[in-house]
């Protein structure tokens, strides 16, 4: 499966966010590509982090990681494409502690 995630650099740094990625190389995935574009979070503009990887993991084991990294990186959500070359699902995936008003995806902000 290929997954492709945004997090967003305001609340984090993108040196956390390699730290995080590099911890989970070779467990969950081997390799992973990473590259700093401008989105847009509830209206502002926001570095954000766009990050492709390919694995054999299962699913929730990804799901379970994301939500992780939500809390060690000060995430509100990550944003999360998955393809198996056939079909693709988009998911906002929350941080665990989040109180607010959860938004549904949306592919117009999402950044690939």
């Amino acid at each position: 499966m290929k997954y492709i995630l945004n997090i967003g650099v305001n609340n984090t740094s993108y040196s956390k966010i390699i730290e995080q990625l590099n911890n989970a190389r070779t467990y969950y995935f081997e390799d992973y590509h990473s590259i700093i574009k401008m989105g847009t979070y509830k209206g502002a503009s926001e570095p954000t982090a766009v990050i492709t990887f390919e694995t054999s993991a299962h699913y929730t084991s990804i799901l379970i990681l994301i939500e992780k990294w939500c809390t060690t990186l000060a995430q509100e959500c990550i944003s999360l494409n998955i393809s198996d070359g056939l079909q693709s699902s988009n998911h906002m995936i929350y941080n665990k502690d989040y109180k607010g008003l959860k938004q549904s995806f949306n592919i117009k902000y999402f950044l690939t």
